[in-house]
């Protein structure tokens, strides 16, 4: 977890997100020895709004902070999100440069997962032009990258993803009471669903039951990310966010 990002327990997912985020992280420290995911918020225990996100309410958004590499490659662990001009230099951190490789690989990953389907990751446009062109000079087969096209965007009428990619899975299939593009923002959930909430380094996840809740976590952070639309409103985040869905699992978890 990002520092700053860890205050308030905003790291519940749905299953398929937290998988989805821990096995990229998995394949990206496989294919990079060393590399660690940065993750940031992801949504509430019971679901419902969160200070600061129009979205990041049902579960199926999570934050991902940026590879970061210093001059000579090796990786920087920032305590917060990192702003990033388009040719790949750090906004405010002298000799932080974006990680075209592995920021690549973080993409990739997340399209190809089998179990997960991601329908939108938020990227400012000049670092999506920069992940395609560097994509494309690795020799990426044009079907992967066109998948990678329609998903990356960058969203009207809120700041630029310049710090971190924003990532939202469909609903999982075969679980009721999740709307991909609800008419009306709902912020609670039926009582009784179960959510799981692991802890770093446990052998496995505890599975607890939660009674809703409606109170904003308070957290600090610079981005501020509306309600997401379907992938046919290609770079418009104007539609209202997703009804909560039961959550399962917390990112904290997740150190590959």
């Amino acid at each position: 977890m990002v520092p700053v990002y860890a205050v308030g327990d905003v790291r519940w997912g749905l299953e398929p997100l937290v998988e989805m985020i821990d096995r990229a992280a998995v394949q990206i420290r496989h294919s990079f020895p060393g590399a660690i995911t940065s993750v940031g918020h992801l949504s509430r225990e019971g679901g419902g709004e969160i200070d600061r996100h129009r979205s990041h309410e049902s579960g199926r958004d999570a934050d991902i902070g940026f590879f970061v590499r210093s001059t000579n490659g090796k990786q920087l662990f920032p305590t917060r999100f990192i702003q990033f001009r388009g040719d790949g230099t750090a906004l405010d951190w002298p000799g932080a440069h974006f990680d075209d490789a592995k920021n690549w690989a973080l993409v990739a990953a997340l399209l190809s997962d089998p179990e997960a389907h991601v329908t939108h990751l938020f990227v400012a446009a000049p670092l999506r032009a920069r992940l395609l062109a560097y994509a494309e000079r690795m020799g990426v087969p044009a079907s992967v990258r066109m998948r990678a096209a329609e998903v990356l965007q960058q969203p009207r009428g809120t700041l630029p993803h310049d710090d971190h990619f924003h990532v939202r899975i469909a609903c999982p299939s075969g679980m009721t009471g999740c709307v991909e593009n609800p008419a009306m923002r709902v912020t609670s959930r039926p009582f009784g669903q179960t959510f799981a909430r692991g802890r770093r380094g446990a052998p496995s996840r505890d599975i607890v039951t939660a009674a809703p809740t409606h109170t904003p976590a308070n957290v600090p952070g610079r981005s501020v990310e509306p309600p997401i639309s379907e992938p046919n409103s290609k770079s418009d985040e104007t539609a209202p966010a997703s009804i909560p869905t039961p959550l399962r699992t917390p990112m904290d978890d997740v150190d590959g």
